[in-house]
């Protein structure tokens, strides 16, 4: 009788390589390994010089003893499949363990609890309109269950929100000079004689409103809310994100005096409003944190402020790669 074939089990590469986990001791046994190894073979070809490598070069960090964690037809040492785990996610590891500290010391919970559990609840509400509960959300990203989920990814994630957005009101002025953010509305008419009789017309909020309305003028009308200086000229005509500073700049809600022309021969006419920053300070600030490059801002801020160093030369030039103003030279 043919002997009955073991299945592998690949749940513990799957919880390794798709989520982040905290740095534990390492305690896997050999056929552990061995079935890691099996899969990274497969589905990483390309790596199999380098697991396999007894000593690789590059990085300073060493594991304790030198021994190999499977020998035979394919040997691993420790140190090879240690480097091999820093180079898939390491340089990430790194600065996700140094800002969840970081988070810890700017966010006492005395003060910051209950916004950090509101952002819990509102993550894991997302979490429940995906797969239909916190619980099936987690078990499809490898985690053993709620618990270690809420405490590993889902409240991490929450401070590093709560942490934005002290970011966001502690450096609002110079996030305003650096993003020159501005809520604008638009309407593009084919002829410059028309954008000057809406200029006169515009003479408030309501009434350019009314013209984005007219049937005349409703199918070349947007309101793009917030633009900044990072807003995508795909989505923003360039040659009107050209004149987001002055759009910025204005003190009093109202129409733009000047037709901006576009290079498709069109002319477009802007109407700036929320332009009282300090009144509408809340609305900026929550619209501010939607764009992409606050995260990393507020990520390089911190980061800065506790001088986070890194030694290793490979690990260092890891990082940099991800965002070269993580570190300081």
């Amino acid at each position: 009788m043919a002997e009955k074939k073991e299945s592998v089990d690949t749940t513990q590469f799957r919880r390794i390589h798709k989520v982040e986990v905290k740095k534990k001791r390492f305690t896997l046994s050999k056929k552990s390994i061995a079935m890691i190894v099996v899969i990274v073979l497969i589905i990483a070809g390309c790596l199999t010089g380098y697991i396999i490598t007894k000593n690789s070069d590059g990085y300073a960090t060493k594991v304790s003893g030198n021994k190999d964690v499977i020998t035979g037809d394919v040997t691993v040492s420790k140190q090879g499949y240690f480097e091999y785990l820093l180079d898939q996610s390491g340089a990430q590891k790194t600065v996700d363990n140094a800002y969840n500290a970081i988070t810890s010391k700017e966010l006492p919970s005395k003060t910051y609890q209950s916004q950090i559990d509101e952002e819990v609840k509102k993550l894991e509400d997302s979490y429940k309109s995906y797969m239909g509960s916190v619980e099936s959300y987690a078990t499809s990203l490898g985690y053993k269950d709620v618990k270690t989920f809420r405490e590993e990814f889902v409240t991490p994630t929450a401070k590093k929100t709560v942490l934005k957005n002290k970011y966001l009101k502690e450096q609002y002025n110079t996030i305003l000079k650096n993003y020159t953010p501005a809520y604008i509305k638009t309407i593009t008419v084919e002829k410059e004689s028309i954008a000057l009789k809406l200029i006169k017309q515009a003479t408030s909020q309501e009434a350019f409103d009314k013209l984005m309305k007219d049937a005349a003028y409703s199918s070349n009308a947007n309101d793009y809310k917030l633009v900044t200086s990072k807003t995508d000229t795909t989505t923003l005509n360039k040659r009107i994100k050209n004149k987001l500073s002055k759009f910025s700049s204005m003190k009093n809600d109202g129409v733009y005096p000047t037709v901006i022309k576009q290079s498709t021969k069109k002319y477009v006419v802007v109407y700036v409003y929320n332009t009282d920053k300090n009144k509408n300070k809340d609305t900026y600030i929550n619209d501010l944190g939607s764009v992409s490059d606050i995260d990393s801002d507020a990520e390089i801020f911190y980061l800065k402020k506790y001088k986070f160093t890194v030694y290793d030369k490979k690990l260092k030039k890891e990082i940099k790669a991800i965002n070269k103003k993580y570190i300081n030279d």
